[in-house]
């Protein structure tokens, strides 16, 4: 399901929301002191949550609750006396003390809405992943979703110039629907490390009879891997209901009016700089927090733009612009992303992070692409964009088995 609901333009309960940033206009009333404020950026699992309007009793209990299991809450500074109605409450913990501070003031009278404030904005609901693209309501019963990747490309960093042909190409994606893709992203420009942009028209011919064919042929919706609004906007004419875009809508200024205007779903992704500097940007601070804070930057924009929050799907950008250890860094922390509640999806197959890890080739990479991809399913992750959709197709039945078992 279209899981987004903090914030004024997103469905839910407005009055909470997770502090990724320290943002000193959101803490006044606090009784924080802004100086402290670096203190309080979350570290991997580490959350604050920032509840607005919290009466005088509930803040107190709210606060002893978390002292309690070894968390902490930041009130205002009258709260102990009682010389306040209300307060806005920072609370800061990790994910064990959170669900346990649901579970705690689920158990007491009159409190019960609040812990369904912290469970619904910390552990957003599991189910079946609903997405709106191009005024469809599309439905998934099982996660992770599979998508199925298709590079029409001379020079993509694993199957470069295997698709090119209008045959081939046609024939891959029948291929990838048979082993279970549930979506196809079409790219015509790689994206790879270095390299290099093509234009607008010739990605256009590599791309649109491609769609034009498979939404003719295949009843599953295809993607369109593009930066550039002219091609995804031929793509969307063509067929396609997606489009999947490494710049997040900044790399074109129409983009993000084409992805309004018609409709469909985006997928916001993170990168730093181009394909072709990216590598050379490895370096941060917090990986987690920062990719979290840009995605976040990126949906908010989005929304304000008049996209829907059902449309809407982000990407922490494995590979692009991230070094061995950042990498692993994101995928070790995935779950965190979950709670910028919209549907989040992961590329890793057969990236380099993967041959750092094994010490092998892009051709042999399967294992630990594999490997991902449970750890992808395991924890929460929507959708994975993968080469063998047979390989993904079984992990996530065997995953699914595994976690249902009594």
């Amino acid at each position: 399901m279209a899981r987004r609901s903090t914030g004024s333009l997103r469905k839910g309960l407005p009055q909470a929301r997770l502090l990724w940033r320290a943002d000193p206009s959101s803490l006044l009333g606090c009784g924080v002191d802004p100086a402290a404020l670096p203190y309080l950026t979350p570290k991997l699992t580490h959350r604050n949550l920032l509840v607005r309007g919290v009466k005088l009793y509930a803040a107190n209990i709210l606060k002893q609750s978390m002292l309690s299991i070894g968390g902490d809450v930041a009130v205002h500074r009258q709260v102990i006396s009682g010389k306040v109605e209300t307060s806005d409450c920072i609370i800061m913990g990790d994910l064990r003390h959170f669900r346990l501070l649901a579970e705690k003031l689920g158990l007491q009278p009159g409190l019960e809405p609040l812990a369904e404030i912290i469970r619904s904005q910390v552990f957003p609901d599991d189910g079946p992943l609903e997405l709106l693209a191009c005024t469809k309501r599309l439905t998934w019963p099982e996660l992770p979703v599979i998508v199925g990747i298709l590079n029409i490309t001379p020079d993509s960093f694993s199957d470069g110039g295997r698709y090119l042909s209008l045959d081939a190409a046609l024939n891959h994606a029948r291929a990838l629907a048979e082993q279970g893709a549930e979506i196809i992203d079409i790219g015509g420009e790689s994206s790879r490390p270095g390299a290099k942009a093509i234009s607008a028209e010739e990605e256009i011919r590599r791309v649109v009879p491609v769609v034009e064919g498979l939404s003719r042929e295949l009843d599953i919706p295809l993607s369109v891997d593009t930066t550039k609004a002219s091609v995804a906007e031929a793509a969307l004419k063509a067929g396609a209901s997606i489009i999947n875009d490494i710049t997040a809508l900044q790399g074109d200024p129409a983009m993000m009016g084409l992805a309004r205007d018609s409709g469909c779903a985006v997928v916001l992704m993170h990168m730093r700089g181009t394909p072709v500097t990216m590598q050379s940007q490895t370096a941060y601070r917090d990986i987690v927090s920062e990719i979290y804070s840009f995605l976040d930057e990126r949906i908010e924009s989005c929304l304000k733009a008049g996209i829907s929050p059902e449309s809407i799907i982000a990407d922490p950008g494995i590979g692009f612009g991230k070094d061995l250890q950042g990498n692993l860094c994101l995928l070790g922390h995935i779950s965190e992303f979950r709670s910028l509640h919209v549907p989040v999806m992961v590329g890793h197959s057969r990236k380099s992070f993967i041959g750092g890890v094994l010490g092998v080739d892009v051709d042999r990479r399967e294992e630990g692409t594999d490997a991902a991809t449970a750890w992808c399913a395991m924890h929460g992750v929507d959708l994975v964009r993968v080469h063998d959709c047979t390989h993904a197709h079984r992990i996530r039945s065997v995953v699914r088995a595994l976690m249902e078992a009594p």
